[in-house]
């Protein structure tokens, strides 16, 4: 009797070991099977703070406040040098031509349309040649120095996922939310140049070119922590346009 139940005992540790073995084996399987900007996601615990910010809600709405729209204009802007400098090092560093144009393309554009969005916004907001030179706030400070350091590090990996978080966070809110009719152009261009085929696809570029390398464990290191700095800076940025840092 002692003899068979230390037997079954047996067979049941060993059952449980293969249960646990068969689980882990599982989720191994099922976190394989996620792109490397999905995983960079599903680790990431402010991606939904930065796709579901109060701003971008009041901004569809038309409440959001004069004053924290130009706040946000003017410190944004404020990125569109280091912001250039990072795509066209991401660009001199993709692999192939044809892995270049449409990131050229897209440099082509935030240097043209969206540079005069600002100027006309800024126009229209009232802005004087001081109001417009404010000094970056220290969120935008920091996520320039991100931008920069990206860009000089010569790793193409790290290049794409601070641009990843930067263009998919904006796609998220921006085909997100719903904008009510009658908006003014500050409200709603916005939205556009956030929203769209186009911009859908300037997305699916740069998330098609981080997921496609192939990445050592020492890489996708760098890689996280690139994202994961990115995320704390858009919610930094997000918070410092609300909260009123870098008041104008």
């Amino acid at each position: 009797m002692g003899r068979a139940f230390l037997a079954l005992a047996s067979l049941t540790i060993a059952s449980a070991q293969t249960t646990t073995a068969f689980l882990a084996l599982a989720s191994l399987t099922i976190a394989s099977a996620q792109t490397t900007t999905e995983w960079l996601v599903s680790e990431s615990p402010h991606w939904y703070a930065i796709t579901h910010d109060p701003f971008c809600d009041e901004l569809a709405a038309g409440t959001l406040p004069n004053a924290t729209l130009t706040r946000y204009l003017v410190q944004d802007h404020k990125f569109l040098d280091a912001f250039v400098v990072l795509l066209a090092s991401m660009i001199a560093h993709a692999p192939t031509l044809a892995d270049r144009v449409p990131g050229a393309q897209f440099l082509a554009l935030i240097t043209g349309k969206e540079n005069t969005y600002f100027e006309r916004s800024f126009d229209a907001l009232g802005l004087d040649a001081a109001a417009r030179a404010a000094p970056p706030a220290p969120a935008t400070s920091a996520f320039i120095g991100l931008m920069r350091r990206a860009a000089a590090s010569g790793e193409l990996h790290a290049m794409l996922a601070v641009l990843v978080v930067a263009e998919w966070s904006y796609l998220s809110w921006g085909e997100r939310v719903v904008p009510r009719d009658g908006l003014s152009f500050l409200h709603l261009e916005w939205i556009d140049l956030h929203r769209g085929e186009y911009f859908a696809g300037v997305v699916a570029y740069l998330r098609g070119m981080l997921d496609a390398l192939d990445l050592h464990a020492s890489e996708m290191a760098i890689a996280k922590s690139y994202f994961d700095d990115a995320v704390k800076c858009e919610k930094d940025f997000w918070d410092m346009a609300r909260g009123g840092e870098g008041e104008l």
